[in-house]
């Protein structure tokens, strides 16, 4: 599994890094910036956009939530085709115009949002959380599928509903926007305070000792399979240690 996400992110970031390089030449050649430019430049753009949500949605690679990354996959890949055909297609007065916009507004906004719970889950749930974290997350979540699902409705239906439903939509909006923030950063601290934990290092406690980022996930991996902290596991892995040595 490890190495299929290796080849993934590899792929992802190979990709964005040659649209990338196609738009840089394009902007660098002569001539005056017409609509080829910009359609180049759209394309680069959107390939950025489409490897971010990617790499977001990887992060669930193995998770017991992984589902939302397959869903944002799914749309992700759906909403970035119907973004290259409005950049490079001349729909005209074609009916289909419609139904391509409708699609690209649906799938982006499942993109996005199982995008924004894939970071979410991956940097704060994890088992030695405590359980206002889990309560914050939960409330997260929820307020990013209301935000979802309120903005998806307008988008399918193509029709104003008015002043109140913006209102309320705005206000669970800041909620969303604020509770992720707050996770992050509180994910963010718990991951440091842990290396830091597991760093040791005070006075008389001999060589400090520094987990890297990959043993680091390797425990977490195994405490939540045990259904444990990763400090709990450790502690059992030097025991064993220990007690074989001994014998």
């Amino acid at each position: 599994m490890k190495d299929l996400r290796r080849l993934i992110v590899a792929v992802v970031v190979g990709s964005f890094s040659l649209a990338a390089l196609l738009g840089i030449v394009t902007l660098l050649s002569p001539g005056a910036f017409g609509e080829t430019e910009l359609q180049v430049l759209l394309t680069t753009v959107i390939a950025g956009v489409e490897a971010t949500v990617v790499l977001c949605l990887l992060s669930l690679t193995g998770h017991r939530f992984a589902p939302i990354g397959v869903v944002g996959g799914v749309s992700s890949a759906i909403a970035t085709g119907c973004a290259l055909l409005f950049t490079w297609a001349d729909f005209g007065s074609d009916p289909l115009f419609e139904a391509v916009e409708k699609t690209f507004g649906v799938t982006a906004i499942l993109a996005l949002t199982a995008a924004q719970l894939a970071l979410l889950i991956s940097r704060v749930l994890r088992p030695e959380v405590s359980e206002g974290l889990r309560a914050l997350l939960g409330a997260s979540a929820l307020a990013a599928s209301l935000v979802a699902a309120m903005t998806i409705g307008p988008v399918l239906t193509g029709s104003d509903p008015g002043d109140d439903y913006w209102r309320v939509l705005g206000i669970v909006a800041i909620l969303d926007a604020l509770g992720s923030v707050v996770l992050i950063a509180l994910g963010a601290f718990g991951r440091a305070r842990q290396r830091a934990a597991a760093g040791g290092g005070g006075a008389g406690s001999g060589d400090a000792v520094s987990l890297s980022e990959a043993q680091l996930l390797l425990l977490e991996r195994v405490a939540r399979e045990r259904g444990t902290t990763s400090s709990e596991v450790l502690d059992r892995a030097l025991r064993a240690l220990v007690d074989h040595r001994v014998r």
